[in-house]
């Protein structure tokens, strides 16, 4: 039974890697998902391709933006807390 449990650091590191891997199903969905919604709104206004071009890059762009500014909150969270902080 012992050999089946995970212990503290290996569950810490699995939930950090889920966490890191998330960015990439944003980068593709985001765009994608508004990219779809702008393709319907095209159809319907007869503009296509206006909507599906600005709102890809719009979700591309939202994206960047979440992961960029996730990244530097968890580096300035490390950065303080790391044995040089003390």
């Amino acid at each position: 039974m012992a050999g089946h449990l995970v212990d503290v650091s290996q569950r810490r590191e699995l939930t950090q890697q889920m966490h890191r891997s998330t960015g990439s199903y944003e980068l593709v969905l985001s765009p994608l998902v508004l990219a779809l919604l702008g393709l319907l709104l095209d159809k319907w206004l007869g503009t296509l391709p206006l909507f599906t071009i600005v709102f890809a890059v719009v979700g591309l762009t939202g994206a960047v933006i979440k992961i960029y500014y996730g990244y530097r909150a968890e580096m300035e969270e490390l950065e303080a807390n790391g044995p040089w902080a003390r």
